[in-house]
């Protein structure tokens, strides 16, 4: 947010002291979307009488940023903690239940390989991609990620 305040204040100086290039630069980007000059000087002539719908068209298309609404830092920090002890609590469940190790790491195993399928398949149907290809990719880079994480625990070891 800090950041992102800082860079408006030197687009809101930019404007101000040289609107010219700032207009070429508003001409230069609607141009690569294919918009003629007899269209695009209309938008931006229409950009210079609002300076806020300048700024906010020059953080989005010039910088890839977008204003943000920081009553949703909450919420969205409440979603991320929630994902992520449900996401720690799936693979870490053989352990409270299972009290022998070794069919413990079994069914860790076995438990965190099936909810990564879970995950893919439901990455790849809401991305659009391939469910069935996101499951199974999904799938072997946890594997390999557990596998190297395991190798690197056990070379520790000795």
């Amino acid at each position: 947010m800090r950041h992102q305040s800082s860079v408006t204040k030197i687009f809101v100086g930019q404007i101000s002291v040289n609107d010219n290039l700032e207009a070429a630069e508003v001409a230069e980007i609607l141009s690569e979307y294919g918009i003629q000059p007899h269209e695009y000087t209309l938008v931006v002539n229409a950009l210079r009488k609002n300076p806020q719908a300048w700024l906010d068209f020059m953080m989005k298309f010039e910088l890839g940023l977008e204003n943000l609404n920081p009553k949703r830092a909450l919420q969205s920090a409440f979603t991320i903690a929630i994902a992520y002890i449900v996401g720690g609590i799936v693979p870490l469940a053989p352990y409270i239940f299972i009290q022998v190790a070794r069919k413990a790491v079994i069914a860790f195993v076995v438990l965190t390989l099936m909810a990564l399928l879970i995950f893919g398949y439901a990455k790849g149907h809401f991305t659009g991609n391939k469910p069935i290809r996101s499951a199974l990719q999904t799938d072997l880079i946890g594997a390999i990620a557990s596998a190297a994480a395991f190798g690197m625990v056990k070379a520790v070891q000795g």
